[in-house]
């Protein structure tokens, strides 16, 4: 019992900590936002009731003395309400609550022994100060220190002072203080355990949601991204390269033969080269980019600020070196052919034309390539000229090297497209 118990009192003593990390993270903003609203609650709720007593006060004629403390708590409502609009941490808005509890109660205290007797308004305005403190969205300890302070205030006041306040008053008010101090703790616990599984939950599902929404734009044979993802996110991608001034690099990557492949070393075979091509161009790109398997045995990787000829290179080497153990002569001696449409930062381009000059890129590779199987087949074609863009889509920025080598030339034309 004793461990239920310290387990009880460790989740709910504070709104603001979980037992991870990162539902703490995701709870944040959550959490202020229902700080806030709690404050603006609380607040609005206690300017109501100071207007009513203030009426009150005037009904029975009591002395000014009351309706200028009204007045005051007031403003000091009306303060924390508007102040709690531009603060962006839950604990300080929970401190603003506290403070605005605390002083509420210290001003009735005063205002008691000023008066040297406990009115009936004074009593009501005890019950409601505690009644309102489960409407902030804070922990026990938080509630704690607000109950505590007042709870102590009056009966160090009124134990000190029983010249003044007849014993019946006292023992009314500790009745009371210290009912509605216990069913306020008890709402405030219950309200924490409630809020915290409901955030809990929440951050489950979108958990779940992301897991979903990332297995759906997933190949699952290579476990690069999808055709889909590609169409959804890649304009996003562009935009926020240009915006970045970075230089978008975008090569499609073919498997030579790969019917041949399939056919003669097994669909099996063919598979574990695909997820070779996907896992190694992943490595070497790491957080700049991304690997989407376009469909069947083509690849596009898509990342911005490296060198392209490197990273194409670098990729063929690994791969070779992933299939030299293989029985099957077409896998040991498999070949791919790679097109680059590379764009510098400062100018605009589609998605359309982007992918239409690297598949003419990629398709040169192909054609062009020779005898010599040792030599990769890349072909690089850089945007230099920005009216270029207006015919990418019929011939490429660059011509290639004879041989299949990495392009250098420009293209010679006797006019713009």
């Amino acid at each position: 019992m004793k461990i239920n118990l310290n387990n009880y009192l460790r989740s709910v003593w504070s709104s603001t900590c979980y037992e991870s990390a990162e539902i703490t993270e995701f709870a944040h903003q959550k959490s202020i936002d229902e700080a806030r609203k709690g404050l603006g609650a609380m607040s609005i709720l206690i300017i109501a009731i100071l207007l009513i007593e203030a009426t009150l006060y005037i009904k029975f004629g009591l002395d000014p003395i009351y309706l200028y403390t009204c007045a005051i708590l007031v403003v000091l409502s009306l303060n924390i309400l508007f102040s709690a609009r531009a603060i962006r941490d839950p604990q300080a808005l929970h401190l603003l609550g506290v403070t605005l509890l605390v002083i509420s109660g210290t001003a009735f205290v005063l205002l008691a022994h000023y008066q040297q007797v406990f009115h009936p308004m004074l009593f009501a305005s005890v019950v409601l100060l505690f009644m309102v403190v489960p409407i902030m969205p804070w922990g026990l300890r938080e509630a704690l220190v607000v109950t505590l302070p007042i709870y102590a205030m009056f009966t160090l006041s009124t134990m000190g002072g029983q010249i003044y306040f007849a014993d019946q008053s006292v023992w009314t008010l500790q009745f009371i203080m210290i009912g509605t101090g216990v069913i306020s703790l008890s709402l405030v616990a219950r309200n924490v355990r409630l809020r915290k599984h409901d955030l809990i939950t929440q951050h489950d599902l979108v958990v779940a949601h992301d897991r979903i929404a990332d297995l759906s734009n997933r190949d699952p044979l290579t476990g690069a991204w999808n055709r889909r993802y590609f169409d959804a996110d890649f304009e996003d991608y562009l935009k926020r390269c240009h915006d970045n001034l970075h230089q978008i690099q975008f090569m499609l990557i073919d498997v030579d033969d790969f019917k041949v492949i399939n056919d003669n070393a097994g669909h099996e075979s063919g598979d574990k080269i695909l997820q070779f091509v996907a896992r190694v161009f992943e490595g070497l790109i790491a957080d700049n980019g991304c690997v989407v398997r376009m469909g069947g045995d083509e690849f596009a990787v898509i990342f911005s600020d490296l060198d392209p000829k490197v990273i194409a290179k670098r990729g063929l080497k690994i791969l070779r070196q992933l299939t030299q153990d293989h029985s099957c002569e077409e896998v040991v001696n498999v070949h791919f052919s790679i097109g680059v449409a590379s764009v510098p930062p400062e100018i605009e381009i589609s998605y359309r034309q982007l992918y239409k000059q690297a598949d003419m890129a990629l398709y040169k590779a192909k054609t062009e390539k020779g005898s010599d199987l040792a030599m990769p087949n890349i072909v690089v074609s850089v945007l230099s000229d920005p009216d270029d863009i207006f015919i990418s889509t019929q011939e490429l920025w660059l011509v290639p090297k004879a041989g299949g080598g990495v392009s250098l030339e420009p293209v010679k034309r006797s006019g713009k497209g």
